[in-house]
């Protein structure tokens, strides 16, 4: 034996020990599976999609840093529960949040006229940081050490708590008793005494609010491109005779998180001529209420004061761009295919030959849903807007909503196979309170009705006729998402999809030609509350399209509309810059056509060809070289194609709206959803990031991007 040796040598046969590292214990924080680390791809367990992690820990941490059920879920957790890695990867975004902020802001002045100044004021961050009061206050607050408090910013964030936090049904009432938020502050400071509810919903509401909203200034002046306005009208009683106009805005970097502005009551509708003075009166006061510039407005469109209120709009501001909402566009056809068009606040003279054939199917597919097997997949159709008419009478007692109706009929295909439903159908758990003779002949009557309706001939060819009339509509929703996700249509795509509609209707073979052309002209007549110039020359300006799917007449009006862009300002463009314009335009063109025909085809461009890239993220990034066009190319592709929406908004910060509105002050109600909702937001969007940060920070265009945002 080796006498140097101080252990005694390991028997043979003893287990060798493990080489390299342990797996990751945070793999259980993403997904269910066993050792996930050795497969290419697993489903995340909080939003059920499949995630391409590549054995990576590091991506599908990426994934959860996204997730927002899986944020929800941080949220909500005792703060001893939360994982190390996502406090630190919480910090490590913040620092380089901020970093890669400072760096835009002194190097990157986006979209703004040399002859003008703007004072930017960073936001400031409420995550990662456990000792967030103790360390901000460090100066003025000091417990049970002699040292002076600051009281009224104790009184402050306990408000501030208080808003975000409890209910609001609760806020309202006569007395707000929270006993032991009381003796927590007393174990603390004796001194200081919670505020009364008088003085929490007046003086200090309108602390927090003036606090929160130089949080949303900062937010909006440190974005690098400028924001979207957006309204929508909501209908505050079910007579629909009281209406509230939301605004909220959006930035293209952080289009998930748009924030709330203001609800404006609508005064009633006498003429419509006041109706649209009053609009356009109002956008003007948001839009220079807004402390940061505004790139255009997206409006509801279901109504011919709209249109009246964006033609006025475009001339007052003639640098700005306004147009419809897409989705409001969709649900107000569906409404029409389906009311014929007699809506009171909607002129449409094109009637629909099949409307009351379509409704009393529409209540027989929504009596089958009854029989839809639990395996079924459930159609959601997202969100309504602007809809004037909600409500259809089928019958006397019968009533079905334009949602309601469009759902069933598509949810109806799944009885196409008769012989498979059948077959599926079981008998449903009986009651306590039924005997089994009874249980059996109510179910046997259900199934001799849905055989008796599956059986006639006439259900299958209407059902398979109207299914080619409400399809296309929905797909299109489908594209344009339920309001929780950005869309997948992009904005050069919306003249397009229109037109694609039309040559649908137009070339089915289940539908007569008067029906043909009744659908498309109800298409085109939707078309044109939509589009607006932005729309044309985003089409126009898109690699990918280059306008070649645009009329012939509409393409010789597009270039003519580009070369006549006006800058930030309102002020037409120099002579140079004119020049320069068309001279850049023609390069780009030859670019893209250059690409597109396979010369000189780049893996670039097939990102941007197979829609893995935007156009605004070409443009951004790869337009450098066409500095004047670049200007105007960004401006129209930050514009989202569907308004924001304020109820998604509203309701997933946990804010209930109709109750409250009736029992108080609707100011003080609108400046609690302001508070509630953008501090929910301003957190989320800080948390993910800027979608186009990244790319302003690229050494070799930096410069360039600098030179080129002044028009």
């Amino acid at each position: 034996m080796d006498t140097n040796s101080t252990f005694p040598p390991p028997p043979r046969n003893a287990p060798q020990r493990p080489r390299g590292r342990p797996p990751s214990r945070s793999w259980a924080f993403f997904t269910t599976i066993v050792e996930p680390q050795k497969q290419s791809s697993a489903v995340c367990r909080h939003c059920n999609q499949l995630v391409y992690h590549r054995q990576k820990w590091g991506q599908a941490r990426t994934h959860l840093m996204k997730c927002p059920q899986f944020l929800r879920l941080m949220e909500t957790i005792p703060a001893n529960e939360v994982p190390e890695w996502y406090l630190a990867e919480t910090c490590r975004r913040q620092h380089g949040l901020n970093r890669n902020k400072a760096m835009a802001l002194t190097s990157i002045p986006v979209f703004q006229n040399p002859s003008s100044t703007q004072t930017v004021s960073a936001f400031k961050t409420t995550m990662g940081n456990k000792n967030h009061l103790a360390l901000e206050n460090r100066n003025h607050l000091a417990i049970n050490n002699g040292s002076s408090i600051n009281l009224a910013e104790v009184a402050k964030k306990v408000a501030m708590h208080l808003f975000t936090t409890v209910s609001m049904e609760k806020l309202i009432k006569e007395k707000m008793e929270f006993p032991f938020l009381v003796q927590a502050v007393q174990a603390c400071n004796r001194d200081f005494v919670l505020p009364n509810k008088e003085k929490i919903m007046t003086e200090l509401l309108d602390r927090c609010f003036e606090s929160v909203k130089e949080r949303v200034d900062g937010f909006f002046k440190t974005g690098l491109v400028p924001v979207t306005l957006s309204l929508e009208a909501v209908a505050t009683s079910s007579s629909k005779k009281d209406w509230v106009v939301r605004y909220m805005a959006s930035l293209a970097s952080s289009e998930k998180y748009p924030m709330y502005l203001e609800s404006v009551n609508v005064p009633c509708r006498e003429e419509k001529r006041v109706d649209v003075e009053w609009s356009v009166r109002d956008v003007t006061r948001m839009i220079e209420k807004l402390s940061c510039p505004v790139a255009g407005c997206v409006m509801p469109c279901s109504s011919l004061e709209s249109q009246r209120t964006r033609e006025l709009l475009e001339k007052q501001f003639p640098a700005m761009y306004f147009y419809g909402c897409m989705r409001d566009a969709l649900w107000s056809l569906v409404q029409d295919i389906f009311t014929k068009g007699d809506a009171t606040d909607r002129e449409c003279s094109i009637s629909v030959s099949f409307i009351q054939d379509l409704q009393q199917f529409a209540l027989e597919c929504k009596d089958l849903e009854f029989f839809l097997p639990s395996q079924a997949k459930r159609i959601n159709a997202g969100e309504t807007i602007g809809s004037s008419i909600n409500v259809m009478h089928v019958t006397v007692r019968r009533r079905l909503s334009i949602k309601e109706a469009f759902i069933a009929i598509l949810q109806a295909e799944y009885f196409l196979d008769a012989d498979n439903v059948l077959n599926q159908l079981f008998l449903p758990s009986g009651s306590n309170e039924t005997s089994p003779d009874e249980l059996r002949s109510e179910i046997a009557h259900l199934q001799s009705q849905l055989v008796e309706i599956l059986r006639n001939p006439q259900f299958e060819k209407k059902l398979r006729k109207f299914l080619e009339v409400l399809r296309p509509v929905y797909r299109l929703l489908e594209l344009l998402g339920d309001g929780t996700d950005a869309t997948s249509l992009l904005f050069s795509e919306v003249h397009f999809s229109f037109s694609r509609l039309a040559q649908q209707f137009a070339s089915s073979t289940l539908l007569q030609p008067e029906e043909k052309e009744t659908l498309q002209q109800l298409v085109r007549q939707h078309q044109e509350n939509v589009l607006g110039s932005a729309h044309v020359l985003a089409n126009l300006l898109d690699p990918v399209l280059l306008g070649e799917d645009l009329p012939v007449d509409t393409m010789e009006n597009a270039e003519p509309k580009l070369m006549s862009s006006l800058r930030v300002d309102g002020a037409s463009l120099s002579d140079t810059d004119k020049e320069a314009l068309c001279a850049q335009y023609m390069d780009f063109k030859k670019f893209a056509l250059n690409q597109k025909t396979n010369k000189a085809k780049t893996r670039d461009f097939c990102t941007l060809k197979e829609r893995k890239k935007s156009p605004l993220q070409f443009w951004f990034a790869d337009g450098a070289k066409w500095p004047v066009l670049q200007a105007i190319a960004c401006r129209i592709f930050i514009m989202p194609v569907c308004a924001a929406s304020s109820a998604r908004v509203i309701s997933e910060a946990g804010v209930a709206l109709h109750p409250v509105c009736q029992q108080t002050n609707f100011r003080a109600i609108d400046k609690l959803v302001y508070l509630r909702v953008n501090t929910y937001q301003l957190n989320s969007a800080e948390v993910a990031g800027s979608s186009l940060v990244t790319e302003a920070q690229k050494s070799h265009i930096a410069n360039d991007i600098t030179a080129s945002m002044v028009v």
